[in-house]
């Protein structure tokens, strides 16, 4: 009986130190993509979802052309000390950083402060245009109503908002972008025997629109995953052929 017992405890502390790992240790997922009428090739890296996670040193390592925060990059249980870090270590990449913000971020007041501090864009219900790109990014969340931006004709175009689920309201303005990427799911994050809260991320439609949504990188309320893991994303967009 206690051999039992035992052998069930050590099964149940490997299941969980399994579930940490997945919940802790990112997978770099690469997506090639062509557009048309674009010029070069446009390398981008996409991390949303960080919460209370710190981003690992590897990861400045990445050759990109800028970097997009999608949302919820922290919540309440993050420190100043770990967001720091985490701008401070995406800051040596020595490329632009834009944020979009999710539903968690505004739980922190100094966020707003820190992300100025570090030169980060926050991209709030706003279009900016950059050469070889251009970026929009929707807030939800700053006001009772969905704004809708004026658009760019710079391709590669990218349209990035937190909740996918925004695309109800979001479907007719969406149609010209090249490129729509969101978080917030998590992926259902905890999963068994494939049910879950959510669908796993990856390439979904939405109102008719293609969308990419990412797992996320960090965990909200237990660090735990389960059939899907932290994740972060390189995006390469090209001319089409």
């Amino acid at each position: 009986m206690l051999r039992r017992v035992w052998a069930t405890l050590l099964l149940f502390i490997g299941v969980i130190r399994y579930m940490g790992r997945l919940a802790t240790l990112p997978k770099r997922r690469e997506h090639m993509l062509s557009v048309k009428d674009m010029q070069g090739i446009v390398r981008m890296m996409f991390i949303s979802d960080v919460h209370n996670n710190r981003i690992l040193s590897r990861i400045a390592e990445e050759d990109v052309d800028f970097i997009v925060l999608g949302g919820d990059f922290v919540d309440k249980r993050v420190s100043d000390k770990t967001m720091r870090y985490n701008l401070e270590l995406l800051k040596k990449m020595k490329k632009p950083i834009y944020f979009i913000p999710g539903n968690n971020d505004g739980e922190k007041q100094s966020t707003p402060e820190l992300m100025e501090q570090f030169g980060v864009r926050v991209l709030s219900n706003e279009t900016i245009e950059e050469e070889g790109y251009s970026i929009t990014g929707i807030d939800p969340y700053s006001g009772d109503e969905v704004i809708k931006p004026e658009k760019s004709s710079i391709r590669p175009s990218f349209l990035i908002m937190h909740d996918p689920f925004l695309m109800k309201q979001m479907s007719a303005f969406a149609e010209d972008y090249d490129l729509i990427l969101s978080g917030h799911t998590h992926g259902g994050q905890i999963r068994f025997m494939d049910y879950g809260p959510y669908e796993r991320g990856g390439w979904k439609t939405f109102e008719g629109k293609r969308v990419f949504v990412s797992e996320g990188y960090g965990t909200s309320l237990l660090p735990l995953r389960l059939e899907t893991q932290s994740e972060y994303h390189v995006f390469v967009l090209q001319c089409e052929k």
